[in-house]
């Protein structure tokens, strides 16, 4: 071996026992004073801040109006004459078009014609009514009137019977002649007679009294049948004149017409698979629907507020409140429908704009709150760290409401505490923390 090589050796080789020295003096320290301390965790705290929170859900949408209504021809004829154009605004009963159907105008006139026909046949029927009757009455005087001749007949039979007798006893005592009993006989049988007749007068009596009582009670019928028949000529009347009243195309509701599709002279036919005439929309009131996802379907309800922004129109988000819901889910999405209608007094608010509606399903106002990120959840139970005396102190609290943000504390906080704000789910129950300012501090009196 060269000797130069030999004083590097040895320079090495010092070094190492060296460093061999120095690290046994080091773990002698440590194995002398135990282990060493552990470093100090740097967090960042805030103080709990009373804040309105709310859980709301945002979805999009469009604005429809209340309601648009296809107008179809209800009879065919040719237009007449029509009165409004797109654009225009219209009021309820407000003529929109009118149709010429002149065959229609004839049938018209024709059902009002039987109407008076069928009331002149019914007046007629009255005064038969009243003929009858008056023969009812006469055919009853007529038989009084024989009854009456009955009792004479009776009484003259009596009366001769009982002189036939007498002369007949004279006869036989020889104290009368024979020719007087003849003539008493004679005068005897003549009332006899007599009475006959006067009972088949009454029997023709009695007949014509029930022919009177039935002339009489048929003509009670044609007077009915007659009353029946004006009430037939007037209902096909009124449904001619329904049909006539077709020809006048007037507006359901006052709103605006947004469909044109007639000119003069065009011919209409009924029927909803025709195109419409014309499509009016109302504008006092527009909705708009929002497909609320099936985790907040539970809590929303008619009457919660909303709000309402339109990208077409600048400014502040329309209120309103929900007015509808459709209580069951769709079963394809699993989405609740709910409709929001706005006022639209003056027509500012067109169907059809994009909008973005939210939901504020429940609202807690001026509430004690943490950010979200400072609560810790585990094991069913819910804390937050303080910061005590340079330390962490777990602080067992009861949550209630939280926006995603921001959490409502309930109970647990006075409000004073300097409370850890993220990652306070690592911090062990008495740990040595230090607080350190946040990067960007807040300007004073802004709100977080």
């Amino acid at each position: 071996m060269p000797r130069t090589v030999l004083p590097l050796i040895n320079g090495f080789a010092t070094a190492a026992v060296l460093l061999a020295m120095a690290a046994g003096c080091e773990q002698s320290s440590q194995g002398k004073g135990g282990q060493a301390a552990s470093p100090v965790t740097r967090v960042e705290v805030v103080r709990p801040e009373r804040h309105t929170v709310r859980r709301s859900v945002g979805e999009p949408g469009e604005l429809q109006a209340f309601e648009t209504t296809a107008i179809h021809a209800r009879i065919p004829g040719y237009v007449k004459v029509w009165t409004v154009n797109l654009g225009a605004h219209v009021t309820k009963g407000q003529l929109l078009a009118e149709l010429s159907v002149p065959e229609l105008v004839a049938d018209v006139q024709q059902k009002r014609a039987a109407v008076e026909q069928a009331v002149a046949k019914h007046k007629l029927a009255g005064a038969a009514v009243k003929v009858a009757e008056a023969n009812v009455a006469a055919a009853e005087a007529k038989l009084a009137e024989v009854r009456a001749g009955i009792r004479r007949a009776d009484a003259d039979l009596i009366r001769w019977q009982a002189e036939y007798q007498r002369v007949e006893q004279l006869f036989q005592a020889r104290a009368q002649t024979g020719s007087l009993l003849d003539e008493t006989r004679n005068k005897l049988r003549a009332s006899e007679a007599t009475r006959d007749e006067v009972l088949a007068k009454v029997a023709t009596a009695d007949v014509a009294v029930i022919q009177a009582v039935a002339a009489r009670d048929q003509a009670h019928s044609d007077l009915g049948a007659a009353a029946a028949a004006i009430e037939v000529a007037r209902a096909d009347s009124r449904h001619a004149e329904a049909l006539l009243g077709f020809a006048r195309i007037e507006a359901p509701f006052d709103g605006i017409v947004i469909q044109r599709n007639v000119d003069t002279g065009d011919l209409t036919q009924p029927g909803a698979d025709q195109p419409p005439l014309f499509v009016i929309a109302r504008s006092d009131i527009v909705t708009i629907w929002v497909a609320i996802p099936e985790v907040f379907a539970p809590a929303v309800n008619p009457g919660d507020r909303a709000e309402v922004k339109l990208q077409a129109v600048p400014g502040p988000a329309i209120e309103g409140k929900v007015t509808r819901i459709s209580w069951a889910l769709d079963p394809k999405v699993r989405t609740l429908r709910a409709e929001i209608d706005i006022p639209n007094p003056d027509a500012k608010l067109q169907p059809g704009l994009y909008a973005n509606a939210t939901v504020i399903a429940e609202e807690h106002p001026d509430v004690l709150t943490l950010p979200a990120t400072a609560v810790v959840s585990q094991q069913g139970k819910d804390s937050c760290v303080a910061v005590v005396d340079g330390k962490a102190a777990r602080r067992p609290i009861r949550v209630g409401l939280s926006d995603g943000t921001r959490t409502e504390v309930v109970s647990g906080l006075k409000g004073d505490e300097a409370v850890v704000k993220a990652n306070a789910a690592s911090l062990a129950d008495g740990q040595p923390v230090q607080v350190v300012e946040p990067a960007n501090p807040p300007a004073p009196g802004a709100k977080p």
